[in-house]
Protein backbone atom coordinates (compact mmCIF):
# COMPACT_ATOMS: atom_id res chain seq x y z
CA UNK A 1 0.00 0.00 0.00
CA UNK A 2 1.17 3.57 -0.80
CA UNK A 3 -0.44 6.84 0.26
CA UNK A 4 -2.61 8.48 -2.57
CA UNK A 5 -1.22 11.81 -3.46
CA UNK A 6 -4.01 14.62 -4.98
CA UNK A 7 -2.14 17.87 -5.95
CA UNK A 8 -4.41 20.94 -5.36
CA UNK A 9 -2.67 24.61 -5.54
CA UNK A 10 -1.70 27.06 -2.57
CA UNK A 11 1.02 29.40 -1.75
CA UNK A 12 3.53 27.21 -0.69
CA UNK A 13 5.31 25.46 -3.63
CA UNK A 14 8.84 24.29 -2.03
CA UNK A 15 7.37 23.08 1.26
CA UNK A 16 4.68 20.70 -0.32
CA UNK A 17 6.79 19.51 -2.94
CA UNK A 18 9.42 18.36 -0.07
CA UNK A 19 6.14 16.66 2.26
CA UNK A 20 4.95 15.00 -1.32
CA UNK A 21 8.49 13.38 -1.92
CA UNK A 22 9.01 12.28 1.90
CA UNK A 23 5.52 10.55 1.55
CA UNK A 24 6.96 8.97 -1.49
CA UNK A 25 9.45 7.28 0.25
CA UNK A 26 6.90 5.65 2.80
CA UNK A 27 5.26 3.13 0.62
CA UNK A 28 4.03 1.42 3.94
CA UNK A 29 2.10 4.28 4.59
CA UNK A 30 -1.86 4.56 3.38
CA UNK A 31 -3.99 7.04 3.30
CA UNK A 32 -4.78 9.49 1.22
CA UNK A 33 -2.95 13.01 1.05
CA UNK A 34 -4.16 16.18 0.10
CA UNK A 35 -2.52 19.36 -1.48
CA UNK A 36 -4.50 22.93 -0.95
CA UNK A 37 -7.66 21.05 -0.11
CA UNK A 38 -10.19 21.38 1.78
CA UNK A 39 -11.11 24.62 2.03
CA UNK A 40 -12.44 25.49 5.21
CA UNK A 41 -15.76 28.14 5.35
CA UNK A 42 -14.94 30.81 8.27
CA UNK A 43 -16.95 33.99 9.65
CA UNK A 44 -13.72 35.98 8.17
CA UNK A 45 -14.09 34.30 4.87
CA UNK A 46 -12.38 31.44 3.25
CA UNK A 47 -9.48 29.36 4.90
CA UNK A 48 -7.50 26.94 3.08
CA UNK A 49 -6.19 24.01 4.67
CA UNK A 50 -2.28 23.38 3.53
CA UNK A 51 -2.49 20.28 3.04
CA UNK A 52 -3.78 17.33 5.11
CA UNK A 53 -3.65 13.43 5.31
CA UNK A 54 -6.29 11.41 6.06
CA UNK A 55 -4.85 7.96 7.37
CA UNK A 56 -6.82 5.09 8.20
CA UNK A 57 -4.18 4.59 10.97
CA UNK A 58 -3.87 8.07 12.45
CA UNK A 59 -7.21 9.85 11.89
CA UNK A 60 -6.68 12.94 10.23
CA UNK A 61 -3.09 14.81 10.15
CA UNK A 62 -3.34 18.59 9.62
CA UNK A 63 0.11 20.14 7.73
CA UNK A 64 0.73 23.58 8.22
CA UNK A 65 3.45 24.05 5.68
CA UNK A 66 6.16 27.07 6.24
CA UNK A 67 8.13 28.42 3.28
CA UNK A 68 10.74 30.02 5.49
CA UNK A 69 13.72 29.34 7.59
CA UNK A 70 11.28 31.45 10.28
CA UNK A 71 8.11 29.01 12.00
CA UNK A 72 6.62 32.16 13.30
CA UNK A 73 3.84 31.62 15.68
CA UNK A 74 3.39 27.86 14.68
CA UNK A 75 0.98 27.08 18.02
CA UNK A 76 -1.72 29.90 16.83
CA UNK A 77 -1.94 28.40 13.51
CA UNK A 78 -2.20 24.97 14.94
CA UNK A 79 -5.36 25.68 16.96
CA UNK A 80 -6.87 27.45 14.49
CA UNK A 81 -6.70 25.46 12.05
CA UNK A 82 -8.07 22.25 14.04
CA UNK A 83 -10.09 24.26 15.36
CA UNK A 84 -11.81 25.10 12.17
CA UNK A 85 -11.82 21.44 10.75
CA UNK A 86 -13.47 20.43 13.70
CA UNK A 87 -16.49 22.88 13.45
CA UNK A 88 -16.71 21.57 10.21
CA UNK A 89 -16.82 18.01 10.54
CA UNK A 90 -19.00 18.40 14.41
CA UNK A 91 -22.17 19.41 11.23
CA UNK A 92 -21.60 15.81 10.13
CA UNK A 93 -23.90 13.31 12.49
CA UNK A 94 -22.51 10.21 11.44
CA UNK A 95 -19.19 11.70 12.97
CA UNK A 96 -20.25 11.91 16.64
CA UNK A 97 -20.83 10.03 19.28
CA UNK A 98 -23.16 12.66 21.57
CA UNK A 99 -21.17 15.41 21.82
CA UNK A 100 -17.71 13.89 20.86
CA UNK A 101 -16.18 13.91 17.40
CA UNK A 102 -15.22 10.55 16.71
CA UNK A 103 -12.20 11.51 13.94
CA UNK A 104 -9.12 12.43 15.85
CA UNK A 105 -7.33 15.69 14.33
CA UNK A 106 -3.69 16.00 15.00
CA UNK A 107 -1.16 18.83 13.81
CA UNK A 108 2.42 18.85 12.56
CA UNK A 109 3.93 22.34 11.55
CA UNK A 110 6.42 21.22 8.49
CA UNK A 111 9.03 23.49 7.94
CA UNK A 112 11.79 22.02 5.76
CA UNK A 113 14.08 25.63 5.62
CA UNK A 114 14.50 25.45 9.53
CA UNK A 115 18.36 23.62 9.59
CA UNK A 116 17.49 22.37 13.16
CA UNK A 117 14.61 22.15 15.15
CA UNK A 118 15.24 21.14 18.78
CA UNK A 119 13.47 19.00 21.29
CA UNK A 120 10.10 20.14 21.88
CA UNK A 121 8.72 21.55 25.50
CA UNK A 122 5.66 20.84 24.51
CA UNK A 123 4.50 17.65 22.34
CA UNK A 124 1.32 19.23 21.82
CA UNK A 125 2.59 21.44 19.20
CA UNK A 126 4.93 19.59 16.42
CA UNK A 127 7.33 20.97 14.48
CA UNK A 128 9.06 19.43 11.75
CA UNK A 129 11.82 20.06 9.14
CA UNK A 130 12.87 17.43 6.53
CA UNK A 131 14.90 15.26 8.52
CA UNK A 132 12.78 14.99 11.65
CA UNK A 133 9.32 14.54 9.62
CA UNK A 134 8.75 11.02 9.51
CA UNK A 135 9.78 10.24 13.14
CA UNK A 136 6.98 13.22 14.03
CA UNK A 137 4.58 11.55 11.94
CA UNK A 138 5.49 8.29 13.95
CA UNK A 139 4.95 9.67 17.05
CA UNK A 140 1.27 10.17 16.23
CA UNK A 141 -1.27 9.05 18.26
CA UNK A 142 -3.17 6.01 17.00
CA UNK A 143 -6.96 7.37 15.65
CA UNK A 144 -9.51 6.94 17.46
CA UNK A 145 -10.74 3.23 18.23
CA UNK A 146 -13.98 4.29 16.52
CA UNK A 147 -12.18 5.08 13.19
CA UNK A 148 -12.88 1.97 11.24
CA UNK A 149 -13.29 1.62 7.43
CA UNK A 150 -16.96 2.87 7.50
CA UNK A 151 -15.96 5.81 9.36
CA UNK A 152 -13.19 6.36 6.96
CA UNK A 153 -15.23 6.69 3.98
CA UNK A 154 -17.63 9.21 5.84
CA UNK A 155 -15.01 11.24 6.76
CA UNK A 156 -13.68 11.30 3.57
CA UNK A 157 -17.41 11.81 2.05
CA UNK A 158 -17.51 15.15 4.76
CA UNK A 159 -13.88 16.29 3.56
CA UNK A 160 -14.93 16.88 -0.21
CA UNK A 161 -18.07 18.24 0.23
CA UNK A 162 -20.83 15.47 -1.16
CA UNK A 163 -22.03 13.80 1.25
CA UNK A 164 -25.15 15.79 1.83
CA UNK A 165 -25.34 16.65 -2.44
CA UNK A 166 -25.34 12.81 -3.50
CA UNK A 167 -27.28 10.80 -0.86
CA UNK A 168 -30.85 11.31 -1.06
CA UNK A 169 -32.54 14.03 1.68
CA UNK A 170 -35.24 12.02 2.95
CA UNK A 171 -33.05 9.10 5.13
CA UNK A 172 -34.37 5.53 4.48
CA UNK A 173 -35.06 3.20 7.14
CA UNK A 174 -34.72 -0.02 5.10
CA UNK A 175 -35.54 -3.51 7.38
CA UNK A 176 -35.54 -5.77 4.46
CA UNK A 177 -31.84 -6.73 3.63
CA UNK A 178 -32.19 -7.59 0.09
CA UNK A 179 -35.63 -4.95 -0.42
CA UNK A 180 -34.93 -2.06 -3.04
CA UNK A 181 -34.99 0.07 0.01
CA UNK A 182 -31.87 -1.67 1.64
CA UNK A 183 -30.24 -1.90 -1.93
CA UNK A 184 -30.59 2.02 -2.63
CA UNK A 185 -29.19 2.61 0.78
CA UNK A 186 -26.05 0.36 0.11
CA UNK A 187 -25.37 2.30 -3.39
CA UNK A 188 -26.21 5.83 -1.78
CA UNK A 189 -23.36 4.85 0.55
CA UNK A 190 -21.04 3.71 -2.41
CA UNK A 191 -21.48 6.79 -4.15
CA UNK A 192 -21.15 9.50 -1.64
CA UNK A 193 -17.26 9.40 -1.66
CA UNK A 194 -15.18 10.05 -4.55
CA UNK A 195 -12.46 7.67 -5.71
CA UNK A 196 -9.11 8.58 -5.53
CA UNK A 197 -9.33 9.01 -9.92
CA UNK A 198 -12.32 11.30 -9.00
CA UNK A 199 -10.65 13.21 -6.57
CA UNK A 200 -7.92 14.36 -8.77
CA UNK A 201 -9.77 15.07 -11.66
CA UNK A 202 -11.62 17.72 -9.32
CA UNK A 203 -8.67 19.04 -7.34
CA UNK A 204 -5.88 18.51 -9.72
CA UNK A 205 -5.34 21.34 -12.31
CA UNK A 206 -2.99 20.39 -15.10
CA UNK A 207 -1.34 22.51 -17.91
CA UNK A 208 -3.37 22.41 -20.92
CA UNK A 209 -6.38 20.29 -21.63
CA UNK A 210 -7.88 17.97 -19.24
CA UNK A 211 -10.68 15.20 -20.47
CA UNK A 212 -13.23 13.40 -17.89
CA UNK A 213 -14.66 10.44 -19.30
CA UNK A 214 -17.29 7.87 -18.26
CA UNK A 215 -20.27 6.06 -18.32
CA UNK A 216 -23.43 7.45 -17.91
CA UNK A 217 -24.00 7.94 -14.21
CA UNK A 218 -20.48 7.99 -13.53
CA UNK A 219 -20.27 10.76 -11.75
CA UNK A 220 -19.12 13.41 -14.92
CA UNK A 221 -21.42 16.07 -13.37
CA UNK A 222 -20.88 15.31 -9.86
CA UNK A 223 -17.04 16.10 -10.82
CA UNK A 224 -16.88 18.91 -13.11
CA UNK A 225 -19.44 20.98 -10.59
CA UNK A 226 -17.29 20.34 -7.96
CA UNK A 227 -14.00 21.21 -9.92
CA UNK A 228 -15.63 24.81 -10.77
CA UNK A 229 -16.47 25.30 -7.33
CA UNK A 230 -13.10 24.45 -5.96
CA UNK A 231 -11.32 26.64 -8.76
CA UNK A 232 -13.73 29.54 -8.19
CA UNK A 233 -12.79 29.13 -4.07
CA UNK A 234 -9.16 29.03 -4.85
CA UNK A 235 -8.89 31.89 -7.91
CA UNK A 236 -12.30 34.13 -6.90
CA UNK A 237 -11.58 37.00 -9.77
CA UNK A 238 -10.83 33.93 -12.59
CA UNK A 239 -13.33 34.04 -14.62
CA UNK A 240 -14.42 30.85 -15.39
CA UNK A 241 -17.42 29.16 -17.88
CA UNK A 242 -18.87 25.67 -17.28
CA UNK A 243 -20.93 24.80 -20.46
CA UNK A 244 -22.65 21.78 -21.86
CA UNK A 245 -24.70 20.56 -24.74
CA UNK A 246 -28.01 19.28 -22.94
CA UNK A 247 -29.98 22.25 -21.70
CA UNK A 248 -31.66 20.50 -18.94
CA UNK A 249 -27.89 20.53 -17.19
CA UNK A 250 -28.11 24.26 -16.50
CA UNK A 251 -29.95 24.46 -14.01
CA UNK A 252 -28.14 21.17 -11.79
CA UNK A 253 -25.19 22.84 -12.66
CA UNK A 254 -26.36 25.95 -10.93
CA UNK A 255 -27.55 24.10 -7.77
CA UNK A 256 -24.71 21.95 -7.59
CA UNK A 257 -21.88 24.23 -7.65
CA UNK A 258 -23.93 27.09 -5.57
CA UNK A 259 -24.42 24.05 -2.98
CA UNK A 260 -20.45 23.14 -3.55
CA UNK A 261 -19.37 26.64 -3.24
CA UNK A 262 -21.70 27.24 0.39
CA UNK A 263 -19.93 24.44 1.60
CA UNK A 264 -16.68 25.49 1.06
CA UNK A 265 -16.42 29.26 0.90
CA UNK A 266 -19.38 29.78 3.30
CA UNK A 267 -20.95 31.45 0.19
CA UNK A 268 -22.87 32.16 -3.10
CA UNK A 269 -20.64 32.53 -6.09
CA UNK A 270 -19.96 35.42 -7.62
CA UNK A 271 -22.01 34.52 -10.92
CA UNK A 272 -20.06 37.41 -13.22
CA UNK A 273 -16.72 35.40 -12.86
CA UNK A 274 -18.08 31.86 -12.22
CA UNK A 275 -20.59 31.40 -15.50
CA UNK A 276 -22.92 28.62 -16.52
CA UNK A 277 -23.46 29.07 -20.62
CA UNK A 278 -24.93 26.57 -23.45
CA UNK A 279 -21.92 25.54 -26.06
CA UNK A 280 -24.07 27.39 -28.95
CA UNK A 281 -26.22 30.02 -27.38
CA UNK A 282 -28.57 32.28 -29.18
CA UNK A 283 -30.19 35.95 -28.64
CA UNK A 284 -32.53 35.95 -26.00
CA UNK A 285 -30.95 36.65 -22.31
CA UNK A 286 -28.59 35.24 -20.08
CA UNK A 287 -31.33 31.71 -20.18
CA UNK A 288 -29.85 31.21 -23.37
CA UNK A 289 -26.57 32.81 -23.57
CA UNK A 290 -23.32 31.04 -24.87
CA UNK A 291 -19.63 29.78 -25.07
CA UNK A 292 -20.14 30.17 -29.13
CA UNK A 293 -22.42 33.03 -29.54
CA UNK A 294 -20.65 34.83 -27.12
CA UNK A 295 -17.56 35.02 -28.93
CA UNK A 296 -18.77 35.12 -32.12
CA UNK A 297 -20.67 38.56 -30.68
CA UNK A 298 -17.61 39.72 -29.28
CA UNK A 299 -15.45 39.16 -32.45
CA UNK A 300 -18.25 41.25 -34.57
CA UNK A 301 -18.00 44.36 -32.18
CA UNK A 302 -14.27 44.18 -32.45
CA UNK A 303 -14.69 44.03 -36.35
CA UNK A 304 -17.25 46.60 -36.70
CA UNK A 305 -15.35 49.48 -34.54
CA UNK A 306 -12.21 48.82 -36.43
CA UNK A 307 -14.82 49.03 -39.56
CA UNK A 308 -13.16 45.87 -40.69
CA UNK A 309 -16.49 43.80 -42.94
CA UNK A 310 -18.51 41.45 -40.91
Amino acid sequence: MSVSIVRGTNNKPASSQELVQSFARQPDWSGELFIGFPIISTPEGRKPIDALWISPDKGLVIFDLVEGTEPGPYQDRQDDLANKLESRLRTHRELMRRRRLIVRIQMISFAPGVPQVGPHDDDEYPLANSDSLVREIVGLEEGSPEFDADVYKKTLSALQNISTIRQSRRMRSATKGESRGAKLERLEASIATLDRHQSRAVIETVDGVQRIRGLAGSGKTIVLALKAAYLHAQHPDWRIAVTFNTRSLKAQFRQLINSFCLQQAGEEPDWNNLRILNAWGAPGGDARDGIYYGCSLHFTQISRKRGTPT
